[in-house]
């Protein structure tokens, strides 16, 4: 799947891309597993992809400060930023389409946004489930590092209130 720039701006703007918003929670995820709460995405992005179209598919955790999303994009930026992404490309290029996963959480990194890219469109749809085992993996390590970074912002607060205390 490819895009000419142009296009891929003109859709982005006209938000004429397949969206879907899922709900879940971390317990949730717990309980049932990664890949499982992340399966109703990768069907989603895979029947976008297969008729053509960009897509966004967005799991907000309900429990926590953490959104998941698939995304399909010419660029490694979320949809989102649009702007940014038009004054880096020229709109008579063709690119390829490709599959990122992105998640946000105060706790991931200063800047609050982890985005990699999963594969082209057209690999993610013809190997879905190493696709999906990918990302189930990918979020995984994502979480232990939410967790982790929680962990020593909790620790760092709880040492300056030892320290405010003397």
């Amino acid at each position: 799947m490819e895009s000419l720039v142009k296009d891929f701006v003109e859709e982005v703007e006209a938000e004429k891309y397949e969206t879907q918003n899922f709900g879940s929670s971390l317990a949730e995820i717990k309980k049932n597993g990664v890949a499982k709460s992340l399966e109703p995405m990768v069907e989603m992005i895979v029947k976008a992809v297969g008729e053509n179209q960009l897509a966004q598919a967005t799991l907000t955790l309900t429990d926590a400060d953490i959104q998941v999303a698939l995304e399909t994009s010419v660029v490694n930026l979320p949809l989102r930023y649009l702007n940014a992404m038009k004054k880096m490309l020229a709109d008579d290029d063709t690119m390829p389409v490709s599959v990122y996963s992105i998640v946000e959480s105060p706790d991931i990194n200063p800047s609050s946004l982890r985005i990699d890219k999963v594969a082209s469109a057209d690999d993610f749809v013809s190997h879905k489930g190493d696709m999906a085992a990918a990302i189930a993996t990918w979020l995984d390590k994502q979480l232990d590092q939410i967790k982790e970074n929680q962990a020593k912002k909790d620790a760092d607060d709880s040492q300056e209130t030892d320290d405010s205390d003397k």
